[in-house]
């Protein structure tokens, strides 16, 4: 993951679903392990408000 990309929570405009996602410095939001969008077929998603970094690593958190 690079400087310029980071991971929230985002949900799909149409149905909802959550994913966790990487969002680009464009604003692009992208679900991780989900390359063609949601499973209902929409490729548009919204990040979460207040979501924190998703995917930290085990150790920052002791």
């Amino acid at each position: 993951m690079g400087e310029e990309e980071r991971r929230r929570m985002a949900v799909c405009t149409a149905c909802g679903s959550a994913y966790a996602a990487r969002v680009a410095s464009d604003g692009t939001v992208q679900p991780i392990g989900s390359k063609d969008g949601c499973r209902c077929g929409s490729s548009e998603f919204e990040v979460v408000e207040g979501s924190t970094d998703v995917g930290r690593r085990e150790e920052e958190f002791d």
